[in-house]
């Protein structure tokens, strides 16, 4: 073996030994191999993962300048700025894994480039280039399926949220999961029928492994539990501490008193409604307002910021949630402050209008010495009707929920919002919020009825000064 071989020999061991290689073996001659299966000829470096083929460049390539690109694959693109300090830092202690895995469909190729993955995420890089070389935006892939399975193809991630970031050429997706199988060696399957404009069919399976990353997590039971004034229990019953991030899980549920009393409600909001399975149940809906203190030498340090919050039902008032945040520094003290909860109350008003005339003339009603004014109607992007209200409101609502109002027309028939868009402006001299709603009809009015009347049956509220702290246990520091 030559001095250079013995130079590219070692820097391969080294690659190979990161990447989890297992018995690399340094070939004795570039000699091509045959294919058990197809009988083709394959050349040994093409046995090799990216990284070594890369690894074996440089190598061989003493004294010369290093692409950009083959520069972005030597070091993980979970540094980059645009992804959380979680996943930086974790890259940063060799938590990543290659990937190098493709599909490619009517001229277009899906790349997973590398795959981080522990207790409380599983996180990919990928690009997508085109027949020509060319790498097209990252954003064009927009509609997609994540699954993550075991060996055997069973589902076994229990996903609460799906983030997508970009970052020059290459996207980040983040789903944040809780792993239900006690298999290490796992696949994700990242699938789409659809980059840009392009229809195909791609499907893109990577393997990847737990071992390491799990090894180095941290989940604690706690056993709090807190009754809120409006009659919600959360009880929190575990933290999870792992590379990437800190998890909370909690699980709320009704008392059977406030349960019977939401049920009443929903009642009422259904009496207005045609279609009574959307709004019967809103009343039981609610948001939590979690912060996390991080505390240092008994003063407020600062915050921990929340990456992702999501959950899911069990059944109806009784749901299992969870917050991401910011790994956790550990032997620093925090704490769990719960702000506030917001909660869809009754709030009954009307707001006849002229919609041929509103633009010119805004017709404004008032409750509870909130003011609602009706701006405008018209026709907006997607072809549907829109109203636009201008709202004064006092601090405890906090938006409007368009599922709870209603139009009608003089003829009697009803109309129902598909959605909002919301801007807050600044508060008027009694210290009121200014908020500007756009609220978008689920079909266009036509012809335009010469009456128009806006009800508001119900509006969410916001209930603070709750006073629940309670001390949240940190870890050992993972490495």
């Amino acid at each position: 073996m030559t001095k250079l071989d013995q130079q590219i020999s070692q820097t391969l061991k080294k690659v190979a030994d990161e990447q989890g290689i297992p018995s690399f073996e340094f070939p004795t001659a570039h000699v091509p191999r045959t294919s058990s299966k197809s009988g083709t000829r394959v050349p040994v470096y093409l046995l090799f993962p990216a990284t070594v083929i890369i690894a074996l460049f440089l190598v061989s390539t003493l004294g010369t300048m290093v692409s950009p690109e083959i520069a972005a694959y030597m070091k993980s693109l979970f540094t980059e700025k645009g992804v959380d300090e979680g996943l930086q830092q974790a890259a940063q202690k060799g938590f990543s894994q290659a990937a190098g895995t493709s599909a490619t469909d009517q001229g277009i190729t899906l790349q997973v480039i590398e795959v981080m993955a522990d207790s409380v995420r599983i996180s990919i890089v990928y690009r997508l280039v085109d027949q020509g070389g060319n790498v097209l935006s990252p954003d064009q892939l927009e509609s997609y399926d994540l699954e993550i399975t075991d060996p055997n193809g069973e589902t076994v991630q229990n996903s609460y949220t799906l983030d997508s970031k970009y970052e020059k050429d290459y996207g980040y997706l983040i789903t944040n999961n809780r792993i239900e199988t006690n298999d290490k060696k796992l696949i994700l399957r990242l699938a789409t029928r659809q980059i840009g404009k392009t229809k195909g069919n791609w499907l893109v399976s990577t393997p990847f492994d737990i071992t390491k990353s799990i090894a180095s997590s941290t989940t604690i039971p706690l056993d709090y539990t807190y009754i809120t004034p409006q009659g919600l229990q959360i009880k929190l019953t575990g933290i999870t501490h792992s590379v990437t991030a800190t998890r909370l899980d909690y699980d709320t549920t009704w008392t059977e008193e406030a349960f019977k009393k939401l049920e009443q409600v929903g009642e009422k909001f259904a009496e207005k409604f045609e279609r009574t399975n959307t709004v019967r149940y809103r009343p039981f809906d609610h948001h939590l307002a979690f912060r996390v203190e991080r505390e240092k030498d008994g003063n407020v340090a600062g915050e921990v910021q929340p990456l992702s919050g999501g959950g899911h039902g069990k059944e109806l008032g009784h749901s299992s949630r969870q917050y991401v945040y910011q790994p956790f520094i550990p032997g620093e003290t925090y704490y769990l402050v719960l702000d506030a909860i917001t909660k869809a109350e009754l709030f009954e008003l009307s707001i006849p209008f002229d919609p041929k005339q509103v633009d010119k003339q805004p017709v404004k009603a008032t409750k509870d010495d909130n003011v609602f004014q009706i701006s405008s109607y018209g026709t907006g992007k997607g072809d549907r009707t829109e109203v636009k209200i201008d709202a004064y409101v006092q601090g405890i609502i906090p938006y409007i929920d368009p599922k709870l109002l209603q139009l009608a027309d003089e003829k009697g028939r009803t109309y129902r919002f598909k959605g909002s868009t919301f801007d807050y402006l600044e508060t008027d001299e009694k210290g009121r919020r200014h908020m500007r709603a756009i609220l978008e009809v689920e079909e266009l009015i036509k012809p335009i009825p010469e009456k128009l009347t806006l009800s508001f049956h119900g509006i969410p509220i916001r209930y603070t000064n709750l006073g629940w702290r309670v001390p949240l246990p940190t870890y050992a520091a993972v490495e």
